[in-house]
């Protein structure tokens, strides 16, 4: 099967391999086997609702996936996909709320159709579609549209269906744990607790998965609500994962926990502090183009007061907002692995957005334009911020691993006269140049304003280059003979940049919003020469 091959291209794989021994042999499938259900004691609610337009390309057989509608006739035309982000995607039936929306009953025909063809193709443990973070999104998503699939579905596909969530669950009560480490196992968890809610006399997967619930939270959240992997994209879904549990417990007549409620609280205040003016979230450590309406539902979900906080101490961002301009920091170090495979060495870089338009940006994350894209929008180039001898921060090795990295990443914040300035420190260089960067920036008291320095203190390296990345609706001209750049977003008054009477180049760059090609954009460059006693580089952003 295509899923197992895509399984095997990493050796390490999901489960170590005493477990894929054990799960692959054939006697398997018969522990596995168990009183069937009757039927459900009820069904989790959806927390969003799906797509329509997404639900009628799945019954014309097609399904957009990042910018590119892929053939979905049937599970057994799966052999020519090789996307393995895709291939979860079908395989955890996260689609079926899109067909849910059109809500006729062509469309829980055609959810029945697929789901029969996975049980007939699928029905013994898989490496791929067995995981146990798409299995559980697997068991949500089933559990949740049941009724909307059986309003029109026979006995024998109910039948079926059930005796197939029996299976699956006793199954992943088995394995929750054993999936790859970070969201995907809250993922996980959160189907064993539908099953554990949805299933009769199955209160055993509800207990085992809110402890292990309780458990993973307090390894992977931080105190401030960021999640490990400080990538703001998986911040979004972790708390989606948490909300649905939560409606879960309560639709059910459960008592959602306090320290449930509690991370919610903390989660969704993060994540509010990592959207820009647009809506959508900053683009650090791996996260892409999201839909402002779908973290706007959100975090409705959520009781906030007052502002987004201005610094998340433990995560390491920090947020200046002031009037219609904010601006966005990433001053930590980046995380390990096991936090976040596709990590990012853009410490101390930072976007910019006025009113609803981006005007500084960091250059994107990708997971559909292949490793060599994906590694090159993790360097320290595709960031703004400074980068030495053409040398990333941290080191990032392949696939995607952050080896040497910033030992100390230090930011402080405070008021003089009106204006809200923050100091920050990295390490990132101090290993192989013997350099310590250092950058201030300062945003007036209306916002109009942005006054910056980037320090190289130290002894080493020959060249340093500060970045300015530019988001692809700004237009930029050099002006005063080189010595300023005017910058025009789509909407509202122009910038201006300008360094300290340095030289600024204007030169190519792109900008990946989600789609499956990067869009043309422009960076602005300030460069020098270090002669074994650091640099300074002051820098001005005005609004004209």
């Amino acid at each position: 099967m295509l899923s197992q091959a895509v399984a095997t291209q990493n050796p390490n794989g999901f489960l170590s391999e005493f477990w894929r021994l054990a799960y692959r042999n054939p006697i398997y499938s018969y522990t596995l086997l168990g009183s069937t259900p009757r039927g459900l004691l009820g069904t989790p609610p959806q927390l969003l609702n799906g797509n329509a337009s997404v639900g009628q390309a799945i019954l014309a057989g097609l399904l957009p996936f990042q910018g590119r509608r892929y053939n979905f006739g049937s599970f057994r035309d799966l052999a020519n996909q090789a996307n393995e982000q895709w291939l979860a995607l079908i395989h955890s039936f996260k689609w079926l709320s899109d067909l849910h929306s059109v809500g006729s009953s062509d469309a829980s025909t055609r959810g029945q159709e697929l789901i029969a063809q996975w049980m007939d193709i699928y029905n013994k443990w898989d490496d791929f579609s067995w995981q146990p973070d798409i299995l559980g999104a697997r068991l949500a998503n089933w559990t949740t549209h049941f009724a909307f699939l059986s309003a029109t579905a026979n006995q024998q596909f109910l039948n079926k269906s059930l005796f197939e969530l029996g299976r699956q669950s006793r199954h992943l009560s088995r394995s929750v744990l054993q999936g790859p480490p970070g969201h995907p196992r809250i993922t996980a968890l959160k189907g064993l607790i539908y099953a554990g809610i949805s299933l009769p006399q199955s209160e055993k997967y509800l207990v085992q998965g809110m402890d292990g619930l309780e458990n993973q939270l307090a390894c992977q959240l931080y105190p401030d609500g960021g999640h490990v992997s400080r990538n703001p994209k998986i911040q979004m879904d972790f708390l989606r994962d948490l909300l649905g549990i939560r409606a879960a417990l309560l639709t059910a007549h459960y008592i959602a926990p306090n320290w449930l409620n509690q991370a919610i609280s903390r989660m969704a205040s993060m994540l509010r502090g990592m959207r820009m003016g647009d809506g959508g979230l900053a683009r650090f450590n791996g996260a892409g183009s999201e839909e402002p309406r779908e973290i706007g539902k959100l975090l409705s979900k959520v009781k906030l007061r007052g502002k987004a906080p201005s610094a998340y101490l433990h995560s390491g961002f920090h947020r200046l907002e002031t009037g219609k301009t904010i601006l966005i920091m990433d001053a930590g170090a980046p995380s390990t692995q096991d936090e976040n495979k596709w990590g990012h060495a853009g410490t101390l870089s930072f976007e910019l957005s006025v009113g609803r338009e981006r005007l500084i940006v960091n250059c994107g994350a990708t997971s559909c334009m292949g490793e060599d894209w994906r590694q090159v929008l993790r360097s320290t180039a595709a960031h703004s911020t400074v980068s030495v001898n053409d040398v990333n921060s941290s080191e990032l090795s392949t696939p995607g691993e952050v080896n040497r990295k910033p030992i100390n990443a230090h930011c402080s914040r405070k008021e003089i006269g009106g204006r809200a300035v923050i100091e920050a420190r990295s390490s990132g260089y101090s290993e192989k140049f013997d350099l310590i960067h250092q950058r201030i920036i300062m945003m007036s008291s209306d916002g109009s304003e942005i006054l910056g320095e980037d320090l190289l203190d130290g002894s080493g390296g020959r060249s340093y280059v500060v970045r300015f990345h530019l988001h692809p609706n700004v237009q930029a001209t050099e002006i005063q003979h080189g010595k300023a750049v005017l910058l025009k977003p789509r909407r509202g008054s122009g910038w201006k940049f300008a360094a300290n009477n340095q030289s600024i180049e204007l030169e190519d760059s792109i900008y990946v919003d989600g789609s499956v090609r990067p869009r043309r954009s422009h960076q602005v460059v300030v460069s020098g020469e270090l002669s074994g006693c650091g640099a300074s580089v002051k820098w001005t952003l005005t609004r004209i």
